[in-house]
């Protein structure tokens, strides 16, 4: 189990080293959009508006929700770990301290779960919002919050989340057999 910590460390302290002017700022707005998951909340709220894509819509808000019950609020405070610059209090932040502990990163599990469902929904909007969650979470070490470990747990929990709520639903019939509108 050391190594592992050991190497996350390690990782994190290369991703630091990336630092730049322009990175900077563009990782401060990634990680902006992914706060309290206002990006992602705003995707459901949108997926809501269109009959064709109000099931994947509801599914975005409940992974949203779960997500945060069981990572912030469960997985969080039963592993508490510190984040990064509690450990490292010399390191200077771009941006304010967040509260709470470390593992798994909030914004990667929203990020990716989000992501999975609106690939789920359609992958036109899929292939982007995968792309935009990798920048969320990637943004997260790189402002030294989170270790690389946190970000590659939520991100797998969330996608996870996703998965497992949308083999539910059909389950449920909630979705249709071919679950992907882009394949109607």
């Amino acid at each position: 189990m050391e190594w592992i910590l050991e190497a996350d460390q390690t990782v994190l302290f290369w991703i630091r080293s990336l630092h730049t002017g322009w990175l900077d700022g563009l990782m401060i707005f990634f990680t902006k959009l992914g706060d309290f998951g206002m990006v992602w909340l705003a995707a459901g709220g949108l997926l809501l508006c269109f009959k064709r894509y109000r099931r994947f819509g509801v599914l975005l808000l409940l992974c949203l929700a779960a997500g945060y019950l069981f990572g912030d609020l469960l997985l969080k405070n039963a592993v508490a770990r510190p984040r990064p610059f509690a450990v490292f209090p010399d390191m200077e932040l771009l941006i304010p301290p967040p509260h709470g502990y470390s593992f798994p990163s909030g914004h990667a599990l929203s990020a990716f779960s989000s992501a999975a469902v609106l690939f789920l929904a359609d992958r036109r909007f899929g292939f982007p919002a995968w792309g935009l969650a990798s920048m969320i979470a990637f943004s997260r070490p790189y402002l030294f919050v989170h270790y690389p470990g946190d970000v590659l747990a939520g991100a797998v929990l969330g996608a996870l989340l996703a998965y497992l709520a949308f083999r539910f639903g059909k389950k449920l019939h909630f979705f249709p057999k071919t679950g992907n509108s882009s394949n109607k």
